[in-house]
């Protein structure tokens, strides 16, 4: 009777080492701090004018004397020489073949991580820095997966995260959805529509002034009341009176919400639907 054992286990420990081969990261494969630290390449960094899309000119020289590839990690932060322009992070992973002779170069596509510094300026000079944290890798890798870098609401998306951009100003449920999980936040109720600011190199760029909320608003009534709801600011404040006093019938209300806001100042609101004697019904935070 033949020994079906010895192959077998053979072939088991074939299987593992091919599997580990693969697992295992090429000898010529370097991350670029890597890379930087051990003197392998030298690089200089860019802008192209602007935070978004492919906004960074990358040259890599080699200083090995032999082909290597240089992988550029979907999260690093490129730090500007000028303090007042905006920290950029690599929106994709990028590998490039760096040649023994001849430098490479290539476009990094970032995002803005500092809503309001000035967009960088063709020209202007850039530094590698450290990992964006987590939450904001994770943004990056799913808008990838989702196919939607590209997307005008990415941006926003980002800042929600780097810079305290409001979940309603995203505009998109399945990032705005995302974001929230991330930073462990309910989903809003609520969209907010900006004013359009042209995005210019060397000036400001963030979002624009916050124009109108729109959203739906949901409520119980145990009995008939006269009701009116009001905005609150955050230190409990009456703002306005944002409609107008009427008699609601017992049960459950659903109606549609729409709120100019382009005379407020920025910051936390409160919508309160509360009945004529002042008693609160439903309070809604809002944050714009």
């Amino acid at each position: 009777m033949r020994n079906l054992l010895l192959p077998t286990l053979l072939l088991c420990l074939f299987s593992n080492l091919l599997s580990a081969q693969k697992a295992a990261k090429p000898s010529n494969i370097f991350d670029l701090k890597e890379a930087l630290a051990k003197k392998l390449v030298s690089i200089q960094i860019e802008g192209k004018g602007g935070h978004q899309g492919e906004s960074l000119k990358l040259v890599c020289k080699n200083l090995r004397g032999q082909y290597l590839r240089l992988r550029i990690p979907q999260g690093q932060l490129m730090e500007p020489a000028d303090s007042a322009q905006q920290t950029l992070v690599v929106a994709e992973e990028m590998l490039l073949a760096v040649m023994a002779k001849t430098p490479v170069e290539a476009s990094l596509k970032t995002f803005c991580t500092q809503a309001g510094d000035n967009s960088p300026s063709a020209g202007s000079a850039f530094a590698v820095g450290a990992l964006a944290p987590a939450i904001v890798c994770n943004l990056l890798k799913f808008m990838q997966e989702k196919g939607k870098t590209d997307a005008p609401e990415a941006q926003t998306a980002v800042w929600c995260l780097t810079s305290g951009q409001s979940l309603g100003s995203i505009g998109d449920a399945e990032l705005t959805k995302f974001v929230a999980e991330q930073l462990g936040k309910e989903v809003p109720g609520y969209r907010i529509q900006h004013s359009v600011v042209e995005t210019v190199p060397g000036r400001p760029a963030e979002l624009g002034k916050a124009l109108v909320i729109e959203g739906n608003f949901r409520y119980y009534l145990e009995k008939d009341e006269r009701t009116i709801m009001v905005l609150l600011d955050g230190a409990g404040k009456l703002i306005k009176q944002v409609s107008k006093e009427e008699i609601m019938k017992a049960g459950e209300h659903r109606s549609s919400l729409r709120l100019e806001v382009y005379n407020l100042d920025p910051g936390k609101y409160t919508l309160r639907m509360q009945t004529k004697a002042g008693r609160v019904i439903k309070d809604t935070e809002i944050e714009f």
